[in-house]
């Protein structure tokens, strides 16, 4: 796992601005992205615990692990804070879960035609990509 340098992330964070027409807001409007047309949205149980977390860690990354990409690895982007490019091989070695604990929690393709988008204040997480959708709920 690394963290991203100043200017990937900065790219990273423009690129998915504009994709997903992203609307970062602690009030609305809900959801804060235009979700893809190959999607599902799950809302959160109100109180999640490490079981929980878990089996959506494992779901999250054994679906990265069979789909498609065009490389190694996923982004994790943490809106505020640090951001990372997380080897796909070992992605569920790493304390990612994709959970938005706090602030929003994404999970990307590096070409970011599918992943994850945790919303902490929805509270949901939306998953897309036709064959990562898929495989997460296999």
């Amino acid at each position: 796992m690394r963290i991203l340098e100043n200017s990937e992330y900065q790219k990273i964070w423009d690129i998915f601005y504009e994709r997903f027409n992203f609307r970062p807001s602690v009030n609305g409007p809900f959801p804060a992205i235009s979700e893809p047309l190959r999607s599902i949205t799950f809302g959160f149980a109100a109180n999640v615990n490490d079981e929980m977390l878990g089996e959506l860690k494992t779901s999250i990354f054994d679906a990265f692990e069979v789909t498609d990409s065009l490389s190694n690895e996923i982004y994790y982007l943490d809106w505020q804070h640090e951001c990372y490019a997380i080897n796909r091989s070992t992605a569920k070695s790493s304390w990612v879960n994709g959970f938005p604990d706090g602030d929003y929690a994404i999970l990307l393709a590096k070409d970011m035609c599918s992943g994850t988008f945790g919303h902490p204040w929805e509270p949901s997480i939306c998953l897309f990509g036709d064959e990562f959708v898929q495989a997460v709920l296999r």
